[in-house]
């Protein structure tokens, strides 16, 4: 998965990392933050655009974001001369929650487990799908946490000012089966058939809402996630004849 840092440059040191924007003022624009350094700086002036404050499902009614609240957001530029920089701000950047877990799991700051990929609608729902780099580390539950502590940690970090978006831990696999299998969570598939871009994943007919997830949610970030458009249908479906030869 490419970085933000790679996609963007480094025009900033803040580039690519998650920080606490403390909201100023609204305008047409978005709104505008103040974001403090971790040493003792002053702080730093930044935008947080609304088309990249939230993510929601259509028809829902926006967050009412004002004066004194404090979002987390990812920074993704830097706007303006030297000495007068503004920083450019995403609530909605997959990359935000890969930054939010490295907080809490201490194996991804070690290296010990990567993520490999993030598929999100941000508010809403996110899948990650994460990947040991040692032997013996169990990525998926080092991410979740005793208890699902750290899960429920990042959580609650990433929907601090409004929200209520779900982080789902994925094992990833090199096996393109196996990894849409996970990548389903939380139901059981019973097969999955990939041609191409495609793929047909079949689960048994009481699951089959949850496959398809509301308003198809859970197999559009499944696809999302494994790099395929993704269509569930119920168990004993023939696969071939839905794919062709």
């Amino acid at each position: 998965m490419r970085s933000i840092l790679g996609d963007l440059g480094l025009e900033s040191p803040l580039v690519g990392t998650a920080v606490t924007a403390h909201i100023m003022s609204s305008g047409p624009d978005g709104f505008r933050c103040l974001v403090y350094d971790v040493g003792t700086l002053p702080p730093r002036e930044a935008l947080l655009p609304r088309a990249d404050a939230y993510d929601l499902p259509e028809g829902a009614p926006a967050p009412e974001l004002a004066a004194g609240d404090t979002v987390i957001a990812l920074v993704v530029g830097v706007s303006g001369a030297t000495g007068t920089e503004r920083l450019m701000l995403s609530a909605t950047a997959p990359e935000l929650v890969e930054r939010v877990l490295a907080g809490f799991v201490d194996e991804i700051l070690r290296g010990k487990v990567v993520t490999k990929a993030v598929a999100r609608v941000a508010g809403t729902k996110t899948k990650v799908a994460v990947a040991p780099t040692t032997k013996g580390v169990d990525a998926r539950g080092a991410c979740i946490g005793r208890g699902a502590s750290r899960l429920k940690g990042a959580e609650k970090l990433l929907n601090r000012a409004f929200g209520r978006e779900r982080l789902e831990i994925i094992e990833y696999s090199g096996d393109p089966v196996t990894f849409m299998t996970n990548a389903m969570n939380p139901v059981q598939v019973t097969e999955v058939l990939i041609r191409g871009d495609d793929a047909v994943v079949a689960v048994e007919e009481h699951q089959l809402s949850g496959g398809i997830g509301e308003g198809g949610l859970n197999a559009q970030l499944a696809g999302r996630l494994t790099g395929h458009y993704v269509r569930v249908v119920k168990a004993g479906t023939d696969l071939r004849a839905l794919l062709g030869p």
